[in-house]
Parts: C-alpha cells; sequence; structure tokens
C-alpha cells in the first residue's frame, strides 16, 4: 500500500531532526575533545588559545545547521521531493 504524503513529510522531517541531533551530538563531542586537550600540562598559550577557538568554533556550527534545518522543513512542506520523485 503506498504511503501517503503526509506520513512522508512527517517521515522525511524526523529523518532531519535526528540527522541535526546526531551533528548537535557529534559538534558537542569534538568540542569537549578541544577542550579536554586545553588541560595538558606545559602547553603553550598558543596551543590552549587555538583549541579553545576549535572547541568553540565546532559548537558554533550547530547554529547554521538550524537554518538549514528551517529551509529543509520549507522543502518538505513545499513537495519538492514529491514533485521530484515523479520523474
Amino acid at each position: 500500500m503506498p504511503e501517503s504524503i503526509k506520513a512522508k513529510q512527517a517521515r522525511r522531517k524526523r529523518d532531519a531532526v535526528r540527522g541535526l541531533l546526531f551533528f548537535g551530538v557529534i559538534q558537542v563531542v569534538t568540542c569537549a575533545a578541544f577542550l579536554a586537550l586545553c588541560f595538558i600540562p606545559g602547553l603553550p598559550k598558543w596551543a590552549i588559545t587555538l583549541f579553545l577557538i576549535l572547541g568553540i568554533l565546532s559548537l558554533a556550527l550547530v547554529i547554521p545547521a538550524l537554518f538549514v534545518l528551517r529551509s529543509r522543513f520549507k522543502e518538505i512542506e513545499g513537495g519538492e521531493l514529491d514533485v521530484a520523485g515523479k520523474y
């Protein structure tokens, strides 16, 4: 039995949110790893600063991902994939 359009859209939205959550978890783990590197004894100040910046940047990448998720929702609701699937 074919899946309804609403069910397909709901599944695609769920998958998009899961992808964003997975990306967020990866970024948090990466940030934690960079911050843990800051506590290496005897590390030069420039290296500590570099690891702090990299940790902050890895978390900052989640913000643009939220905008991408919003545009992805618009694509799903607009039915662009459904129309493209007909070809």
